[in-house]
């Protein structure tokens, strides 16, 4: 047998729950009254627009008022209003949708409403004892009604002396809840949330949102400074930002919005108050992290779309099907911005990815979509100064048909501050192009590009990770009668003279290098990425080579056959301190070790000077 139900809800248990679970912040009431006005005089509107009434020279717009002395709080408008049926059909129905029933009624107004007037409403007894609701409708030959509710299933519904169209909601404050009893109160949720709505809202004599949002404005009627203007006057202590994404969708969603990158100079700059998500204009969060790429959290901006709920809680947008079609759109949109700044202001481009190279490469290795769209833009200056992007420098080097060859391709780069010039000069003179990176980003980059180019065989390689035969003199080798080269006979006394190093000898195509410290490339990155993630910890450095290039006058003075050879002491004391020298960009400046060199560096001068 089986048997099949309903499942009833208790009305006497409704209330509770709205009071503490409908909304997280108790003080959204107000957002939540505000917007029904504004929705009452859109529909008022509309109503004229079909030729339905008739406007008159009145402002149209809501009032909040408050008094301290009778508890009380009055939210008005002088829009639609309701009849009796109305009233009891959509104040007598929790979460019934007054809006949607009248956008059905007349699509023209579907994207002016805010939204939904039964939960919002509601809302007023998180902090009402009692809610009165005094309204006259726009129909001829209306009669004003008068309701009531302190909070229990039952309501009254009666004939009220209200004289003039429109809706006014008073509510009765509970004594819990007495701080919402204050002008500068009211003033800072109204600001926060309504600043933006499109009819004026009033607190006293004070408009609230006397500037219209930036974002309702077509992109090609607006100038730099209308940006910039904007952004200064939501967020007055920051800087001028770097730039700005116009965001405009009508398919597959409504989306509206800037977004605005701003110099990243402080450490507030990773402040909460970033990402301002509106619907329909009615502020909803500052908080909206779920909209942005993971690296671009720091982006200050506001989005506007009514596709977004607008009474539900951050957890519950986050996995809202359309915030994520969002989210994707506006990681486009940025990649997109990216690109165009690049081609259209290489100049200034160039300077403001200094700080943005970093936020760029984070987010394209979270997202493979975002990182194909960007590529053009994602460059590196070269060590001639030119900047270039990696797909550029491959073809450069390899050809346009780069990606079909089956040879391994190699990127050469250096690192700024701890790459000697002269190895990069090295590497230019011999026809190797050198990139300039950025550890630790970069070292996590190069991994992700590697693998996500893994068919490709494209690697990356510092210019100390390995000295490749195209640097390399191509020199005949002086054999002495024991069959030992120069090279031999060097790489012997070195080992001699500081035997806990491990050596190598080539003849490079410079004199201006004494020697190398070639580290395998994987090994660094392992150590740039553990100093990052440990940065008090001592410095990992671990297994080197220690190449030394014969060509170099001291250098050559190793060996035993050079006509000026050098004794053991000056060449072991030579040695041990442009070894030293080698490793100082590797360690960290340790005092001590700084003394030592430069005591060491004047012992040496005057032994070579022969004053000792």
């Amino acid at each position: 047998m089986s048997e099949k139900g309903q499942i009833s809800i208790s009305a006497q248990n409704i209330f509770p729950i709205i009071k503490k679970w409908l909304y997280s912040e108790r003080e959204i009431f107000l957002r939540e009254l505000v917007s029904n006005g504004v929705d009452a005089i859109t529909k008022l509107k509309i109503l004229a627009g079909e030729g339905q009434t008739a406007l008159g020279e009145e402002e149209l717009g809501v009032k909040v008022s408050f008094s301290a002395d009778l508890k009380t709080i009055t939210v008005e408008d002088n829009g639609v209003g309701m009849t009796a049926d109305e009233v009891r059909k959509y104040l007598g129905q929790i979460a019934f949708s007054g809006a949607e029933e009248f956008i059905a009624q007349y699509q023209s107004g579907k994207d002016g409403i805010i939204g939904h007037f039964g939960l919002g409403f509601y809302s007023a007894f998180m902090i009402s004892r009692k809610v009165e609701v005094e309204t006259l409708s726009w129909r001829e030959g209306a009669t004003a009604v008068r309701w009531s509710c302190t909070g229990e299933p039952e309501f009254t519904v009666e004939e009220s002396t209200k004289a003039d169209r429109g809706t006014r909601v008073i509510l009765h404050v509970a004594d819990d809840d007495a701080e919402f009893l204050d002008n500068w109160k009211l003033r800072e949720i109204l600001r926060r949330y309504c600043r933006f709505l499109p009819v004026p809202i009033r607190l006293g004599d004070e408009v609230i949102n006397p500037d219209p949002p930036l974002w309702v404005s077509k992109q090609g009627d607006l100038k730099d400074e209308d940006y910039v203007g904007f952004y200064k006057k939501m967020f007055p202590t920051d800087e001028d930002p770097y730039f700005w994404v116009h965001v405009n969708a009508d398919f597959p969603f409504h989306l509206q919005g800037v977004l605005f990158f701003p110099r990243l100079s402080r450490q507030d700059d990773l402040r909460s108050d970033r990402l301002h998500l509106y619907c329909n204009r009615v502020f909803v969060s500052s908080e909206m992290n779920v909209l942005l790429p993971e690296a671009f959290q720091y982006i200050r901006g506001f989005i506007d779309s009514p596709d977004i709920p607008l009474n539900v809680s951050r957890s519950f947008l986050q996995q809202d099907a359309s915030v994520r079609k969002i989210a994707a759109h506006l990681s486009r949109k940025i990649a997109d911005r990216i690109v165009e700044l690049n081609t259209e202001k290489p100049e200034e481009f160039r300077q403001m990815w200094k700080e943005l190279h970093p936020y760029v490469k984070f987010a394209c290795m979270r997202d493979d979509k975002f990182a194909e769209r960007v590529a053009p833009a994602l460059v590196y200056e070269k060590s001639d100064g030119a900047f270039t992007s990696l797909e550029e420098a491959l073809k450069a080097r390899y050809g346009e048909d780069y990606a079909k060859s089956e040879e391994e391709k190699h990127l050469y780069y250096a690192v700024p501050g701890e790459t000697l010039r002269s190895l990069i000069h090295l590497y230019e003179e011999a026809g190797l192009p050198v990139i300039l990176a950025s550890p630790p980003i970069d070292s996590h980059y190069f991994n992700y590009y590697e693998s996500r180019h893994h068919d490709e065989k494209i690697s990356f390689r510092r210019v100390d990770a390995n000295l490749g035969p195209e640097l390399v003199a191509e020199l005949p080798e002086v054999v002495d009668v024991d069959g030992r080269t120069d090279r031999d006979r060097v790489l012997e006394r070195a080992k001699s003279l500081l035997p806990d190093v491990t050596f190598e000898v080539q003849k490079l195509k410079t004199h201006e290098l004494p020697l190398v410290l070639v580290i395998p490339e994987l090994q660094r990155r392992f150590k740039e990425m553990l100093a990052y993630q440990s940065p008090k910890s001592e410095n990992v450095f671990g297994a080197h080579q220690c190449v030394l290039n014969l060509r170099h006058p001291v250098i050559e003075r190793l060996d035993p056959a050079h006509p000026h050879l050098l004794p053991e002491d000056t060449a072991k004391e030579v040695l041990s301190h442009l070894y030293d020298l080698a490793l100082l960009p590797h360690r960290k400046l340790d005092p001590e070790a700084v003394d030592r060199l430069f005591v060491q560096a004047g012992g040496l001068l005057a032994r070579l000077s022969g004053t000792v």
